[in-house]
């Protein structure tokens, strides 16, 4: 394990604490992820640092330009408009703000009647975004910020959240020697490492067994266990409208084939990709892709009709990201329309910026002829 700044100081001295403390002397995946990244002042996602952009460790589709916030905003105004959707906006995970800024001056550019009934809000647990969504989109008061879905019940609207559940922590398990095992993670003469011990962890067990999950000898794979709390607190807010899921994942079938057997725990650290998630504890992002056969799952269980599962590019051009290229004269490939036409294309090309990210979209209580994607 290496640590590259403060941050990463603060954290291993605190990991080591978990770790001490704990009965075995080892934590899970899951503890070791949430104390990385949620610890109060201290986890990645919570302390002041930049991580989106160029100065960050990562880029989002809403951070290469504009075109991606307005293209939801767009179809966001035709759901308002031809599927009776209420105009009101929730984005769970709402980050810097950038995308929401995006969305907003579209909606304020082309559409007065639904800007002067517009509820745009921003839930994100981290009081550093918070700030800084304040400082984004606060001259906005259709614009509220807030910590949690707590007192919005039975929502009507659009609900959205953009590389989410990739973000959240998940359990690490392995069919070692012929049997399930969890893998931990340990100090040993000052760093951390993993460890094996038996999978007996009910919620885990009980996960593999209602989705038929089985694995190869050595294969590993994420249980998101945190990623179906999560999902259900979300959709247990909502009463009727548009549930949007834009992250990167696979279906169960896509999870057997062989080039994911050692599962997609990473780090990103300074737009580099650390396959070594102990490095860099605080410093450095955490990610895996996400499950969405059991977000269809569940949601179908509580209601959601499953209204389909988009790759991004494909669910961007039916949204109307064309719209939103501009004549281009000028001979200058650095002008500002011509970098924009760049960043558009980049999002739609085969082998582009949305190549590995797809769009889950379900509703619920929706007019049964509601053509939820232009024609």
């Amino acid at each position: 394990m290496k640590e590259r700044g403060d941050g990463g100081i603060v954290l291993k001295n605190h990991l080591k604490e978990l770790i001490a403390s704990s009965p075995q002397r080892r934590i899970s995946y899951h503890d070791y992820m949430d104390a990385v990244l949620y610890t109060p002042n201290i986890g990645y996602y919570v302390r002041e640092k930049e991580k989106i952009g160029s100065r960050g460790d990562f880029y989002t589709s809403g951070n290469v330009g504009d075109a991606f916030g307005r293209s939801l905003a767009r179809w966001f105004v035709y759901l308002i408009k031809m599927c009776g959707v209420s105009p009101r906006i929730i984005e769970v995970g709402a980050g810097d703000g950038k995308l929401a800024y995006d969305i907003l001056v579209f909606i304020k550019e082309m559409e007065p009647l639904i800007w002067d009934s517009l509820t745009y809000i921003l839930v994100d647990g981290s009081p550093y975004h918070r700030k800084i969504q304040q400082e984004r989109v606060g001259m906005f008061k259709q614009a509220v910020s807030v910590a949690s879905l707590e007192k919005w019940t039975k929502v009507n609207g659009i609900v959205f959240s953009n590389e989410l559940f990739d973000a959240l922590p998940v359990h690490v398990i392995e069919k070692y020697k012929g049997a399930l095992v969890e893998v931990f993670v340990a100090e040993k003469e000052g760093d951390l490492v993993e460890v094996r011990e038996p999978l007996v962890n009910p919620g885990i067990l009980s996960y593999l067994t209602e989705r038929n999950i089985t694995l190869n000898e050595r294969q590993r794979y994420e249980v998101p266990l945190k990623m179906v709390q999560e999902y259900e607190n979300i959709i247990s807010h909502i009463d009727s409208g548009m549930l949007l899921t834009i992250d990167y994942g696979y279906t169960e079938r896509e999870w057997k084939e062989p080039t994911h057997l050692q599962g997609s725990l990473r780090g990103y650290y300074q737009h580099e990709m650390i396959k070594d998630p102990l490095m860099y504890p605080g410093d450095m992002d955490l990610t895996t892709h996400i499950h969405f056969d059991t977000l269809i799952e569940i949601g179908k269980r509580k209601g959601f009709s499953n209204q389909g599962l988009f790759l991004q590019n494909e669910f961007l051009i039916k949204a109307g990201i064309l719209e939103e290229l501009k004549d281009h004269q000028g001979t200058d490939p650095f002008s500002k329309t011509a970098k924009r036409n760049r960043a558009i294309r980049g999002l739609i090309v085969p082998g582009g910026f949305s190549e590995h990210f797809r769009v889950l979209l379900q509703s619920k209580n929706l007019a049964e002829d509601a053509k939820i994607l232009p024609e």
